[in-house]
């Protein structure tokens, strides 16, 4: 192997070893940074919808309660009929609100045991009663029965199957109205919370591949510039060894008046120097010998 090949070999191992060091710990980093933001991204998404959705039962929790309390104050000699208030454009107006861009609100009554749709954006599930989805839909069922003791309200996430037979992912916050056999439901689609997530996961994405690739063109470009400096080095290194050594083989011939043509200052022009006093040895030892054989 040549001393050229030899150079371009150390000079490429010098500059590609750090480089895929440096680009292998460039995407660990950068997907590690990827992953935290979105998990972080997701969670901030998720509590701000829950708190969304949280704030809006209640606003209408309360709405409810006011005018309910209204409606008591002026009955006089009966109490309230639930069923006429089915029809309440007030009650339908505030029980039934949006939630978001996706979600929505209704009322529940829990009575004697039983939980039914009070009102609803659909009117066809109006009075459908809720008990069987104690094992249809446990997730949802164990929601809508309502809070525990001591709490305000019960929420939770759970999928339900639409009329064209997706199944999705919603959060639910039921809370009741209070003196009242009403509560008020609140709920959302996950994918709305999930929508800017999958946006940012994109950009990421994108990113990060956009810096590999920025970071394998800086590599190619690198290289090719470490075998050039490589090239020009060891051309600049091989040609004067190679006049050295042709300068040796001559004189080894007998021609010791050959020029030596360098003349720099480090090891290079140090084996010159030697090779001119070894050129001037010689030439005084053949001299001699010359001037022994004449006498």
């Amino acid at each position: 192997m040549s001393l050229r090949t030899k150079f371009i070999l150390v000079f490429l191992a010098i500059s590609i070893i750090p480089l895929l060091l440096a680009t292998g710990a460039g995407y660990y980093h950068i997907t590690k940074i990827n992953q935290f933001a979105c998990t972080k991204t997701e969670q901030s998404l998720r509590d701000s919808a829950e708190t969304l959705v949280e704030q809006k039962a209640e606003d209408i929790m309360k709405m409810i309660q006011l005018y309910l309390q209204t409606q008591i104050a002026r009955q006089t000699k009966r109490k309230l009929n639930w069923d006429e208030l089915q029809y309440d454009p007030v009650l339908l107006q505030n029980g039934i609100q949006t939630v978001g861009r996706t979600g929505y609100s209704f009322l529940l009554m829990k009575e004697a045991g039983k939980i039914t749709y009070f009102l609803h954006p659909n009117p066809k599930l109006v009075g459908t009663e809720l008990t069987s989805m104690a094992k249809k839909n446990p997730d949802f069922w164990r929601i809508v029965q309502g809070p525990k003791s001591g709490e305000r309200f019960s929420r939770g996430y759970y999928f339900w199957k639409e009329p064209d037979g997706r199944i999705e992912r919603k959060f639910m916050v039921v809370m009741p109205i209070p003196n009242t056999p009403l509560m008020v439901v609140t709920t959302i689609y996950t994918k709305e919370v999930e929508a800017p997530l999958k946006q940012l996961k994109v950009t990421l994405v994108s990113t990060q591949k956009r810096f590999l690739w920025q970071f394998f063109l800086g590599g190619i470009i690198t290289i090719a510039l470490v075998i050039f400096l490589a090239i020009v080095f060891a051309m600049r290194m091989a040609k004067p060894i190679l006049h050295l050594t042709d300068v040796a083989n001559r004189i080894s011939l007998g021609e010791l008046n050959v020029p030596i043509e360098i003349t720099s200052t480090d090891e290079i022009g140090d084996l010159a120097d030697a090779l001119r006093r070894m050129q001037a040895s010689l030439r005084k030892a053949i001299q001699r010998l010359q001037r022994r054989t004449t006498l």
